[in-house]
């Protein structure tokens, strides 16, 4: 092929804003990025690098609450996501799932998750591949019995738009009316919601979701199954 034809003459680069170029900078080489230019005056503006790929950061006056950050696509968003927890609780001494900065928790079986850093960018890592799009998609799903549904729309929630107070209540309006479910998809939703009411600061709501649990007639290795599915303490 003709190099004129493959020569790029757009290139677009978006840049994040930032609230210190300094502080910014050091919080991404925490998770191994690489400082690749770094300018202070007379304005400031930094680069980072990893994997290839670089995100872009300048220090804006009169950054407010406005949304702003950028999707990064990676072999692997597990891999990624333990190693950025791991660090995170190195550096910080706990891994913040709240505040600023903060990194969104990440199920088992999830393809993504959003990291917030210290200038309240959202960042959201996700794994190569059609497995994003088929979580997603599972919530469309009309082979579903109501209970099912819901929690696929919780998940859905919870894990692409980090909302966890819409997950929560999609989640206890189905269990106020639970009909024919069985006791396997009631245990699961259960589970799902204790995890969200530790994360809302519900002590109340998930001790009464733990209460529930218990009256349910599953045996230690179907419950062990879900604790390990959903990454919940029942105990």
């Amino acid at each position: 092929m003709d190099n004129q034809q493959t020569k790029k003459e757009w290139i677009t680069t978006p840049i994040l804003p930032c609230t210190s170029i300094e502080e910014t900078l050091a919080f991404w080489e925490i998770l191994g990025y690489r400082i690749t230019y770094k300018l202070t005056r007379p304005y400031q503006y930094g680069i980072l690098e990893r994997g290839g790929y670089e995100l872009h950061f300048a220090r804006v006056k009169g950054t407010g609450s406005a949304y702003s950050g950028c999707l990064v696509t990676v072999t692997d968003a597990r891999t990624v996501y333990l190693e950025f927890t791991g660090k995170l609780k190195a550096s910080l001494g706990r891994v913040p799932n709240t505040g600023i900065p903060r990194i969104s928790r990440m199920k088992p079986d999830a393809t993504r998750f959003t990291l917030t850093d210290v200038s309240g960018n959202s960042i959201i890592f996700v794994s190569f591949g059609e497995k994003d799009e088929e979580v997603w998609q599972h919530a469309d799903n009309k082979n579903q019995s109501p209970l099912q549904k819901s929690i696929a729309v919780a998940a859905r929630f919870r894990d692409y738009k980090n909302d966890d107070m819409a997950a929560a209540k999609t989640l206890d309006v189905a269990l106020a009316r639970p009909g024919n479910e069985s006791n396997t998809d009631i245990a699961e939703a259960l589970m799902i919601r204790i995890e969200l009411a530790e994360s809302l600061n519900e002590p109340d709501r998930a001790a009464a979701c733990r209460s529930q649990l218990e009256t349910l007639s599953l045996s230690k290795e179907e419950l062990n199954a879900l604790r390990r599915k959903h990454s919940v303490d029942v105990s």
